[in-house]
């Protein structure tokens, strides 16, 4: 056997140490995990989450409101608050699939750590 295949099976044997380089690999693949999904989750949101009455797309959809006032309004009205809703689902749902990975990882490597002593 070398004697870098010794050095790192007696590392190993030792429990701290390998709880402690369990820390710092799942610390680091969360780390990961958290840098690349915020990236992809939030580099490209819709534009509709951003729209509110002053924007292009925003004020032709309102456009297509007819009726009386009380009509028009009430439709621009739905229209906003569905916007707002959409955007705030469409959030709640990237966080919570950015962050749902990185705790559930951490949560199992502590509960395997409290295993083994």
């Amino acid at each position: 056997m070398s004697p870098m295949s010794l050095y790192f099976s007696e590392g190993l044997s030792d429990s701290r140490r390998r709880r402690r380089i369990g820390d710092i690999l799942v610390t680091v693949v969360c780390l990961i995990w958290l840098g690349i999904s915020g990236w992809m989750f939030f580099g490209d949101m819709p534009e509709e989450i951003f729209d509110n009455h002053t924007s292009k797309a925003m004020q032709e959809r309102m456009r297509a409101c007819e009726g009386s006032f009380q009509k028009r309004y009430a439709c621009k009205q739905q229209l906003l608050l569905s916007g707002e809703r959409w955007g705030f689902a469409v959030a709640l749902d990237r966080i919570l699939l950015m962050c749902g990975p990185p705790i559930t990882l951490w949560i199992v490597w502590s509960a395997m750590k409290r295993r083994e002593r």
